[in-house]
């Protein structure tokens, strides 16, 4: 046996080894000398105190969930960055943890898996319902807490308008997402476009990134991703890693949507209820990220974000809305 920790009771025969999973007492006996039994206990009960300190000390790491907005390498880097920050702060160990998509990241947080998760807007409306989240900051870009759902093209192509792309493929981002694919699709609907009969082929390409490309080597003819403002000026195009300079005069917006809450950063009730300490001092740090140059960068690297404000569940309705529009059942697993 190799302890991690060793405490002797020096004055009797008492030699207590702390292994690293379990506890073991050892006796070192003299002849010559007794050892009470209340001498004896208080050592064992030392022992076990600080055995169940260490163990604990190392069973707190908690995980944070990221959305893959784009490639999961990028995001998992910025993300650590974002973690390092709030250990700095507050020494909670935070381990990042970046899903496939959406769904994966609402089913890791109703498991239990990940104790704090950003998540898009109507991911949050998900989150809500089937792993009961409760979100805690909101995002700001541009000086705005909210964004706007966009269709494009390539501007080499004749297409003006949503008319113009009837029969054509279009590429959305998550069944999950808002900006990608509940906002839009609902939006056409209510103009009375039935967009499973209107498209040619309607495809799923996980991420906003994915969109982009697919429009620009030619897989799709339109997608249906973010901008931050309504003249579609800023958006994946001159936001993420995939852009390229030249992809922004490639691009021609065609339809935007009205406005949608921005992304949020949020936890669930039971973890909140079990941890309120630490949510509080993870979501302050957060919340006050943007007023230092680190971590002002951490938030722009990781989804262009200029500041968190907190946030509140009612302003998400605009969402709900929209998925009884597509008869999206928020309340079970699709």
């Amino acid at each position: 046996m190799n302890p991690q920790y060793e405490l002797t009771f020096r004055q009797g025969f008492c030699k207590v080894l702390i292994g690293s999973r379990n506890l073991f007492v050892v006796w070192c006996h003299k002849k010559e000398e007794k050892i009470t039994m209340s001498k004896f206990i208080s050592v064992l009960v030392a022992a076990l105190v600080f055995a169940s300190c260490t163990k604990k000390k190392e069973e707190d790491v908690y995980v944070m969930g990221f959305t893959p907005a784009e490639s999961a390498e990028t995001v998992m880097t910025n993300g650590n960055v974002i973690t390092d920050i709030i250990k700095k702060k507050t020494g909670i160990k935070i381990k990042a943890y970046v899903a496939s998509d959406y769904t994966a990241l609402i089913e890791a947080l109703r498991g239990g898996t990940v104790h704090f998760a950003w998540l898009a807007p109507f991911g949050l409306v998900l989150a809500e319902k089937r792993a009961g989240a409760k979100v805690l900051l909101k995002s700001v870009r541009n000086g705005k807490p909210y964004f706007y759902s966009c269709i494009f093209v390539r501007s080499d192509k004749p297409y003006k308008t949503i008319q113009d792309l009837k029969g054509r493929n279009i590429a959305w981002v998550d069944p999950a997402s808002a900006s990608g694919f509940i906002v839009p699709k609902a939006s056409l609907i209510n103009d009375g476009i039935e967009v499973d009969k209107f498209f040619g082929k309607q495809i799923f390409a996980g991420g906003h990134d994915s969109v982009l490309l697919g429009v620009m080597n030619g897989s799709v003819d339109a997608g249906a991703t973010f901008t931050n403002d309504p003249d579609g000026q800023s958006g994946p195009w001159n936001m993420l890693n995939a852009s390229k300079p030249e992809f922004k005069d490639k691009v021609k917006v065609i339809y935007v949507s009205k406005p949608i809450p921005n992304d949020t950063f949020s936890t669930s009730d039971k973890f909140n209820a079990d941890h309120a300490d630490i949510v509080e001092k993870v979501t302050n740090v957060i919340k006050d990220m943007d007023k230092e140059p680190e971590g002002k960068k951490a938030l722009h690297d990781l989804y262009r974000i200029d500041g968190m404000i907190p946030a509140k569940s009612e302003e998400f309705e605009v969402l709900r809305k929209a998925a009884t529009k597509l008869d999206v059942e928020v309340g079970k697993k699709k």
